[in-house]
C-alpha cells in the first residue's frame, strides 16, 4: 500500500470515527428526551379503559371516587381522612359511601427523601403517590348510605359500610413493619387495585428515570413476567394479550420503589395498564375473588424483597437474564466490602483492584499479542505491496504469517469482550440499587451554584449547594470523574497504540467514550477512571520487564525468523 493509500485511508476514518461520534451523541440525546423502548416512555395517551371503570363498578372518570364522593357527601357519611404511621411508613386514607373501599392518597417512606426539584439541592420526605392515588376498590353498592371508622389505631382501622337496613361490610387495614395487610369477609366478591397515575417520580433530574418504569407479575406457571412502555403500548392497541391468570402477585415500579399487591393465595384476574400523560405506567389489577392481600409500598431492596419469599426480588434490576447472577455477584462483593469499609466509594476503589488483578492473566495475553502485532507490521506490509492486486493469495498468506507466529489480532479484543458483562452488571448495580441511592463518598469541597446549568439537556448543574462527591448513584454534579477519565483514557491509548495510521481512534475513541459518560452515574466513572489507571500502572510494568527479559529477546528473534515477502511467488496458482 502507497504513502498516499495510507494517508488517505486515515482521513477517511477520521472523517468515520467524527460521524460516528457525533451521530451517537444525537441519538444519545434525543433517547435521553423520550424513548418508546425499554422503559416508560411510550406515547399513548388517553382515557382510562372503560373495562378498568365498569369490572367492579369502578368510577368511569378520573380520579376515581371522585365523583361518587361529590353525591355522597350530600345523600351519606363520607368517613374521616385516616392517617396510620410507623418508624417505616406514612399512609393516608379516604373512603366513602357506596363503594367499599379505600383510596390511599399518600404514601411516605420516612427513610428516604428527594429533591424538591432538579434544578435545587432542598431535600423532601419521599412520597410515591399523587393525590388520586391507590385505591383498592369494591363492587360498588347504592345501598351503603354511610360509612364509618372502628378500631382505630396508629397502625390499624377498620372500615364498616352501612345499608339502608343495618348491614354491614367492612375491610380491615393493618400497618405490620414495611407492609399494608388488608383483610375482608366478603371473599367471593370482586375488588380492583387502581393505581391511575402510576407512582410518582422521585429522582427530579434524571431524564433515565422513566425508561425504568414497568410493571412485573408472577403468572400461573410461577414464570416473572415484566411489560415496559412498549410492551404496555402494545396491550393498549390490541398487539399484545395478557393472559388472566391466575396470579401470585403484581408490582408496579419506578428506578428505586415499588408497590406490590401480594394476595394470600394466587387469584384470577386481569391486568390492565395504561401509559399516563406524563409518561409513566398506570396500572389496574381487577381480580374475581379474594379475602387477605398484603400491599407493599417501598425500597426495591434485594435482600428484603428476598426475605418476603415469592421471587419478588425479580423486580430488582440487576442486567439481562443472561448476565443477572452477575449482578448479584456484584451486589453481594458490593455488600460484603461496604461492612468491612464502611464507604461505597471505598468499596468500588477495592473492587476496581480485585477486578484488575482478576483479569490480569487476560490482560498479559492482550499485551503480548499487542508486541507480536507490532513486531509483525512490517512484514504484513510488505504482503500488502507484494499481493495487492490478489486479495485471495493475501489473506492466506496473513494468515499463515499469524498461525506461524501464534499472533492474532482478535487476541487484543478478547480481554475487552470478557470484561464487557463485568461492565453490564456493575452498571445496573449502580444505578439501580437501592442502599447505593445517594451513597457518598468524601466531602471534598462544596461550591455554591446561584442559577442552575443546562446545555442542550445533556450538560446539567443544578442551584445549590453542591459537594462533591456524596452520591455515586448520580452523575458527578461537576463532570470532574469523566474529564479524569478521558485524560486516562487518551493517555492508555497513546502508551499501546504506536500506529500513527490509528492516530485518529487514539483519540477520538476515548473521548467518544467520555462524552457517553459524562451523565452515567458517578460511582460507575469512579470505577472505569481507576481501572484505566491500573491499566496504565500494569503496561507500564510489563513493558519494563519486556525490555529487560525474554520479550525483546523474542521479538529479535522473530524478526530474523520471518520470512520476507520477496521470496514469495507473486501468483497465486499452487
Amino acid at each position: 500500500m502507497s504513502d498516499g493509500q495510507q494517508q488517505k485511508g486515515s482521513i477517511w476514518s477520521t472523517v468515520l470515527v467524527v460521524a460516528l461520534v457525533g451521530g451517537m451523541l444525537l441519538v444519545f440525546n434525543f433517547l435521553r428526551k423520550d424513548s418508546s423502548g425499554g422503559g416508560c416512555m411510550g406515547a399513548l395517551q388517553g382515557e382510562q379503559p372503560a373495562s378498568v371503570a365498569t369490572s367492579v363498578g369502578a368510577p368511569t372518570k378520573e380520579p376515581g371516587l371522585v365523583a361518587e364522593a361529590e353525591e355522597a357527601e350530600e345523600e351519606g357519611t363520607k368517613a374521616d381522612s385516616v392517617t396510620l404511621e410507623n418508624e417505616h411508613l406514612k399512609f393516608s386514607f379516604l373512603a366513602w359511601p357506596y363503594h367499599p373501599g379505600f383510596r390511599i392518597t399518600r404514601a411516605e417512606l420516612k427513610e428516604f427523601d428527594r429533591k424538591k426539584k432538579a434544578e435545587s439541592t432542598e431535600r423532601i420526605p419521599v412520597n410515591l403517590l399523587e393525590e388520586s392515588g391507590f385505591e383498592v376498590l369494591g363492587k360498588m353498592d347504592s345501598s351503603l348510605v354511610t360509612v364509618r371508622l372502628a378500631n382505630r389505631s396508629d397502625t390499624s382501622v377498620t372500615y364498616v359500610w352501612e345499608d339502608t337496613l343495618g348491614k354491614e361490610k367492612h375491610i380491615d387495614i393493618i400497618l405490620s413493619g414495611r407492609e399494608l395487610l388488608i383483610s375482608r369477609p366478603d371473599s367471593l366478591d370482586p375488588l380492583l387495585f387502581h393505581c391511575a397515575e402510576g407512582l410518582l417520580p422521585t429522582e427530579p433530574g434524571d431524564k433515565t428515570e422513566l425508561t425504568l418504569y414497568q410493571i412485573y407479575y408472577r403468572d400461573g406457571e410461577n414464570k416473572i413476567q415484566h411489560l415496559n412502555a412498549k410492551k404496555v403500548a402494545q396491550v393498549s392497541t390490541g398487539k399484545r394479550t395478557i393472559e388472566p391468570g391466575p396470579y401470585n402477585w403484581v408490582a408496579l415500579r419506578n428506578k428505586y420503589f415499588t408497590a406490590i399487591v401480594l394476595p394470600s393465595e394466587p387469584v384470577v384476574g386481569q391486568i390492565m395498564p395504561r401509559m399516563t400523560e406524563d409518561k409513566r405506567i398506570s396500572l389496574a389489577f381487577d381480580i374475581e375473588a379474594g379475602s387477605e392481600f398484603t400491599l407493599y409500598f417501598g425500597p426495591q431492596d434485594y435482600d428484603l424483597l428476598s426475605g418476603m419469599g415469592h421471587k419478588l426480588n425479580r423486580i430488582v434490576e440487576l442486567g439481562g437474564s443472561a448476565f443477572r447472577w452477575l449482578g448479584i455477584f456484584i451486589l453481594k462483593v458490593f455488600q460484603f466490602l461496604y461492612k468491612i469499609l464502611g464507604n461505597y466509594g471505598v468499596a468500588i476503589i477495592v473492587f476496581s483492584i480485585l477486578m484488575k488483578l482478576g483479569f490480569l492473566p487476560l490482560s498479559q495475553i492482550q499485551q503480548r499479542s499487542m508486541q507480536k502485532m507490532q513486531v509483525l507490521q512490517p512484514k504484513l506490509k510488505e504482503l500488502q505491496e507484494r499481493f495487492k492486486d490478489d486479495k485471495q493469495r493475501l489473506n492466506e498468506e496473513t494468515m499463515k504469517l499469524y498461525k506461524l507466529h501464534g499472533a492474532s489480532p482478535f487476541k487484543g479484543c478478547l480481554p475487552m469482550l470478557i470484561q464487557l458483562p463485568v461492565f453490564f452488571g456493575l452498571y445496573a448495580v449502580l444505578r439501580n440499587v437501592i442502599s447505593l441511592r445517594g451513597a457518598p463518598f468524601i466531602n471534598l469541597f462544596t461550591v455554591t451554584v446561584k442559577s442552575s446549568v443546562n446545555l442542550l439537556n445533556f450538560i446539567r448543574i443544578p442551584a445549590g449547594e453542591l459537594t462533591w462527591l456524596v452520591d455515586l448513584s448520580q452523575h458527578d454534579p461537576f463532570y470532574i470523574l469523566p474529564v479524569l477519565m478521558g485524560v486516562a483514557s487518551v493517555f492508555q491509548s497513546l502508551l499501546t497504540n504506536a500506529n500513527p495510521q490509528q492516530r485518529a481512534m487514539t483519540y477520538m475513541m476515548p473521548i467518544f467514550i467520555t462524552v457517553i459518560f459524562l451523565n452515567f452515574p458517578s460511582g460507575l466513572q469512579l470505577y472505569w477512571f481507576l481501572f484505566n489507571l491500573l491499566s496504565i500502572l500494569e503496561y507500564t510494568v510489563f513493558r519494563k520487564g519486556a525490555q529487560s527479559g525474554g520479550e525483546q529477546q523474542w521479538q529479535r528473534k522473530q524478526t530474523k525468523e520471518i520470512v520476507s515477502a520477496k521470496s514469495l511467488p507473486k501468483s497465486s496458482l499452487r
